[in-house]
C-alpha cells in the first residue's frame, strides 16, 4: 500500500533576481513499511523534496498525499528530522520528547505515559532528565529520533540524521535504526550523501541530480558483497 506519494512537484527558487529550478516535475511514491534512501550530490535538491513532503513549504507545482489524502502544503501529518537535532537546550529529555503533544494540544498526562513505555525503545531509560548538554552526540540523535516518535506519525522523513556523528557511533546507529524501523512498523524516507549507509539500511534507493531522479535501485537483502559494490558503482554513476 501506498502511504506517501508526490506527483509532478516542481519547485523553484528566486536567485540573483531570476527563478531557478530545484526539483522538476517530481513523481515520487513510498509503501507502507518501506526503507527508501535519497541519494545525490550536495544542492541536487534532496532536502528541498523532504521540506515539501513535511509541508514546510509548498511546491509550485504538483500534489502530495499521505494515505490517500492530500497534504501539499500542511504540517503535522509526518515525523521530520532536520539533519541538527534541534533540541531545546533548556528542556530535559522529557520534555523535549513532550513538545509534539504539547504543539497539538494533547492530553501531556497520556503523552508522558507513552513516553515513559518509549524510554526503553529507544535506549534512554537513564536519560530522562538529563539536558540535552550533557548528552553524547548518538544519544542526542536518538532523543531526536524518539521525539520524532512522539509526533504521532509512522512515516519518517530523515535528513541526514548521522552526519555529524564520527564514525564509530554512526555505524552503531545505524544498525540500531534499521532495528527499531522494523520494531516500531515504520515508514520511512532517509536522505543522505553516503552511499554505504543507504546500501546498509534501504529496500530501494532513489538516485537524485540535478532536481530529477536519475535512477530508481531496489536492494536485495541477499545480494553478495559483490553485488552491493557492484550496485554502489552504479549509483555513483548516476549522481
Amino acid at each position: 500500500m501506498t502511504i506517501l506519494s508526490a506527483h509532478g512537484v516542481s519547485k523553484s527558487f528566486l536567485f540573483k533576481g531570476a527563478l531557478s529550478p530545484v526539483l522538476k516535475d517530481i513523481d515520487f511514491d513510498l509503501q507502507e513499511g518501506e526503507f527508501v534512501s535519497i541519494v545525490g550530490a550536495s544542492g541536487c535538491g534532496k532536502t528541498t523534496l523532504l521540506e515539501l513532503l513535511a509541508g514546510i513549504t509548498k511546491p509550485d507545482s504538483g500534489c502530495i498525499r499521505y494515505a490517500g489524502e492530500e497534504i501539499t502544503g500542511k504540517t503535522g501529518y509526518l515525523g521530520y528530522m532536520p539533519q541538527d537535532d534541534l533540541l531545546f537546550p533548556w528542556l530535559k529529555v522529557m520534555d523535549n520528547l513532550l513538545l509534539p503533544g504539547r504543539v497539538r494540544g494533547r492530553n501531556i498526562k497520556e503523552e508522558r505515559k507513552k513516553a515513559i513505555k518509549l524510554l526503553p525503545v529507544f535506549g534512554l531509560q537513564n536519560y530522562q532528565e538529563h539536558l540535552p548538554w550533557q548528552l553524547s552526540g548518538g544519544l542526542r540523535q536518538r532523543v531526536a529520533l524518539a521525539r520524532t516518535y512522539m509526533t504521532g506519525s509512522k512515516v519518517w522523513l530523515l535528513d541526514e540524521p548521522l552526519a555529524n556523528l564520527d564514525a564509530l557511533t554512526r555505524n552503531a546507529l545505524q544498525d540500531w535504526i534499521a532495528g527499531i524501523v522494523k520494531e516500531l512498523n515504520l515508514s520511512v524516507l532517509l536522505v543522505t550523501h553516503d552511499i554505504v549507509e543507504a546500501l546498509k539500511l534501504s529496500d530501494r534507493i532513489q538516485v537524485m541530480k540535478d532536481g530529477v531522479f536519475s535512477g530508481n535501485l531496489p536492494l536485495d537483502k541477499s545480494a553478495d558483497e559483490l553485488e552491493v559494490k557492484e550496485l554502489g558503482n552504479k549509483i555513483r554513476s548516476l549522481i
